[in-house]
């Protein structure tokens, strides 16, 4: 399947925060968007709109509850990294782009 503007972004802004991650010391997370990566590459690879939907669910389960993605702070000797600006945005792009693909 040809991949259409939302999914380049879903894909763009995923590798743009598992970079990120990686680069301050959030393996776990990193890790976690990596296996949703893999799981929306999946999908297009599979041509499956079922896949994809499921996938993109997943992502946006990211944000509930305590101690979820959107909680993350980057912290290091207790005090905010100069990422965290980066990341906020590019975490609130995430959900964005998801939500767009849900529709």
């Amino acid at each position: 399947m040809a991949a259409s503007l939302e999914e380049d972004r879903l894909h763009t802004v995923l590798v743009a925060l598992i970079e990120l991650l990686d680069r301050v010391g959030e393996t776990g997370w990193a890790d976690a968007l990596r296996r949703h990566l893999l799981e929306v590459e999946e999908a297009r690879d599979r041509d499956s709109p079922e896949l994809l939907q499921y996938a993109v669910r997943r992502i946006l389960r990211l944000s509930g509850g305590m101690g979820s993605f959107a909680d993350l702070v980057l912290m290091r000797d207790r005090k905010v990294l100069p990422e965290q600006n980066e990341f906020h945005s590019l975490r609130k792009q995430l959900f964005e782009v998801a939500w767009d693909e849900l529709r």
